[in-house]
């Protein structure tokens, strides 16, 4: 039995979501996709929102509807370095240039070095990683904020949900997320901004002289499986922070990088550190803990580094020394046991 990294727990109640869009005959976005656009509204505190087809689109429209409607050009985007790829393709879907802003020990922003690429910046992608939520994104930036909530939905900074910082903010309701169903994304903001949004999502609505266009709409049927994950978001993210805590219990206080331990954030993922490892040694770790049954992962599959310039150090360290274990909110007694014993046999 291997534990994965990531399962999400789908009950009757999917299942009876998924069936009413089937026998309605509207697959297609409709009305059940208005209606997750109006629960993240009033989730997030924005103004509008757009649903799109998935998160690495969200970012693209994104980037293009500033582009549409702001009067300074828009190229220069600031992303973190280590960060899901999607952002990489997605700045440059938009025809945009990446600059790449370096993490720190708890592998939210170095803050020193990205006040210092902010005044360079057209906008910034401000992501909270992991479930963290990322301080920076309460600051006063020079350009404009895209917030990237789709690992920390449904966290609270400031009294504030995420998602209610930035100029915009794009959401994720990839299956393995908080808000998961199986696909799609959001793009949140000012009616100007996600009127934007709408016009490049559906070619059969759009001008055509703009510059993009794609079939980006959400489907009714991803719609549903989104809002029926939303509704019991915060039950899961509870089972979830116990897990948390009783991994807390199980590993050497030097290892501990609980969600659970933060005032802020979400329990989304629950990474160790094994700082002074070789690259090698952190490959190695994962394939023993598969071989004991936890599918532990690299929190990040790849630095985004630029092949033609060196590494940014902060990134890289964080490369060669976490490992992300499973938080699943739904474990049999059994697969305790394997977990148990399995991260006393690979971390004592």
């Amino acid at each position: 039995m291997l534990i994965p990294h990531s399962r999400p727990h789908f009950d009757e109640r999917f299942s009876q979501a998924a069936q009413a869009i089937i026998l309605s005959s509207h697959t297609a976005s409709g009305e059940t996709t208005r209606q997750l656009e109006q629960a993240l509204m009033q989730q997030c505190g924005q103004l509008d929102a757009a649903a799109v087809d998935s998160g690495t689109s969200a970012l693209m429209l994104a980037i293009r509807a500033l582009q549409a409607t702001q009067t300074l050009p828009i190229q220069r985007i600031g992303i973190p370095a280590y960060a899901c790829a999607s952002l990489w393709f997605a700045v440059r879907a938009a025809g945009c240039q990446a600059i790449l802003m370096d993490c720190g020990d708890d592998l939210r922003l170095n803050p020193e070095q990205a006040w210092q690429l902010a005044p360079s910046l057209d906008a910034v992608v401000l992501v909270h990683p992991f479930g963290m939520v990322e301080p920076l994104v309460s600051e006063a930036w020079p350009c404009p904020v895209i917030e990237d909530i789709a690992q920390a939905a449904g966290a609270l900074f400031q009294e504030k949900p995420v998602g209610s910082f930035g100029a915009i903010a794009i959401a994720s309701f990839y299956a393995t997320k908080p808000w998961g169903g199986a696909y799609g994304g959001m793009v949140m903001g000012s009616r100007a901004m996600c009127d934007a949004v709408r016009m490049m999502r559906n070619p059969d609505q759009a001008h055509l002289d703009l510059p993009y266009v794609g079939h980006h709409l959400l489907s009714n049927l991803h719609a549903a499986l989104a809002l029926t994950r939303l509704q019991y978001a915060a039950w899961e993210n509870k089972a979830r922070l116990q897990h948390c805590r009783w991994l807390d219990l199980q590993l050497p206080v030097a290892l501990q990088r609980s969600i659970a331990q933060r005032q802020e954030g979400n329990a989304f993922r629950y990474i160790v550190r094994m700082d002074g490892c070789m690259e090698g040694d952190v490959t190695a770790k994962i394939a023993q803990l598969h071989a004991v049954g936890i599918g532990a992962a690299r929190p990040v599959q790849q630095p985004l580094h630029h092949p033609l310039q060196p590494p940014l150090e902060g990134a890289e360290k964080a490369w060669q020394s976490c490992i992300s274990l499973p938080v699943l909110s739904h474990l049999s007694l059994d697969e305790y046991e394997i977990y148990a014993q399995g991260v006393a046999a690979c971390f004592h």
